[in-house]
């Protein structure tokens, strides 16, 4: 019963998403100033500067990348961290930007 009760655990635990990870270890979070704009990431939006959008999930490459999800299928990845900069890219624009942290 209690080896039952252990695989019962162990396939629900399989089945947490990504987003599951606590959100103060996420490195995107903060403001960044990314040469276009600055954008603002919280555990639950990001802020463009000119519109907030809810982030929807969230997904942990195999790379240390994010992939942010959002509505209507938009994305965007954030990846290279490297303390205090990473990289912004947009597959629906192909746009891509250095950020540098600025908080």
């Amino acid at each position: 019963m209690i080896y039952r009760r252990f695989l019962l655990a162990a396939a629900l635990l399989a089945f947490v998403p990504a987003t599951a990870s606590a959100s103060d270890d996420l490195p995107f979070l903060g403001t960044w100033d990314c040469e276009v704009e600055i954008f603002t990431f919280t555990p639950t939006t990001y802020d463009t500067g000119s519109e907030a959008l809810a982030i929807e999930e969230v997904q942990e490459g195999s790379d240390g990348s994010y992939t942010l999800l959002f509505a209507d299928d938009y994305l965007i990845t954030l990846s290279g961290f490297t303390g205090d900069t990473m990289g912004w890219f947009s597959p629906a624009s192909g746009d891509s930007f250095a950020c540098t942290r600025l908080d």
